[in-house]
């Protein structure tokens, strides 16, 4: 008596699982591939990959670089994470350690990812005794003019901000805001080693902020945590002692709780 496979699901779309199982090469050890790299992995024809990886970039599931004609995810697929963290696990986790924060300090604290070149406020928690923030969920702001922004990007190189802000000028929001990709990545060299983002005005006049990064499991930054207030109530001293002290402990422990061990 022979073994018998089990029958085929006729409901499943064979071309919609190929592409899935192309998207799931995609990790954060291998954040770019080659049509022929995807081909051999897979074990799929060439001629099929690049059908499946061009559908991906038109629908922006993909992004394909001009120069190395290789692929990378798009922002259709980190919008989808983005809808992910929004109703799981993150916000259930940060919440009450930025409710903490909150009542320590008595100002506006948030939660933020990186879409592209801009940061996304996933959490609000509008300062009690100081400046409020009225910054709204899902709001979005140019990545290198913000303590979030920053510390989301402080682990691109040079090469990789490069490519990233291609084409493109980097807003001046205030005098203090970096204007040039050199001029960021010297910044956010000096704020990688310090471990925080600082920013006195250099968004929004009068405004002063500290943000710092939380890791997952892998150590990768995820996302991203600020604080912010009046300038006329803290100043540097304040903002690179206890304040900066609260924000690390915050994002410290919210990473720790995501699996991170460092």
């Amino acid at each position: 008596m022979t073994e018998t496979s089990p029958p085929e699901d006729r409901y499943l779309v064979p071309g919609l699982v190929r592409g899935m199982r192309l998207l799931e090469k995609f990790t954060h050890n291998q954040q770019e591939w080659g049509s022929s790299e995807l081909a051999r992995v897979l074990e799929l024809p060439r001629s099929t990959v690049f059908r499946l990886a061009h559908t991906l970039e038109k629908l922006k599931y993909l992004e394909r670089h001009p120069q190395r004609k290789t692929y990378q995810l798009g922002n259709r697929v980190l919008n989808l994470g983005f809808e992910y963290l929004a109703s799981q696990e993150l916000l259930e986790v940060v919440r009450p350690f930025l409710n903490t924060l909150n009542e320590q300090t008595g100002c506006s604290v948030h939660l933020g990812v990186l879409d592209n070149r801009e940061v996304v406020y996933l959490l609000r928690i509008a300062g009690r005794r100081h400046l409020a923030s009225n910054v709204g969920v899902g709001t979005r702001f140019p990545a290198h003019a913000t303590t979030m922004g920053r510390v989301l990007l402080s682990e691109l190189s040079l090469p990789e901000l490069q490519q990233l802000y291609e084409g493109t000028m980097l807003e001046q929001v205030t005098k203090q805001t970096a204007n040039s990709v050199p001029e960021l990545h010297r910044l956010l060299g000096k704020e990688q080693e310090q471990g925080y983002a600082l920013s006195l005005s250099a968004f929004e006049a009068g405004v002063v902020s500290v943000g710092a990064g939380i890791r997952d499991a892998s150590g990768k930054i995820i996302a991203a945590i600020n604080i912010t207030g009046p300038e006329t109530v803290f100043d540097r001293e304040a903002l690179e002692g206890e304040i900066k002290d609260r924000v690390l402990e915050a994002a410290a422990a919210i990473s720790k709780r995501l699996g991170h061990r460092g």
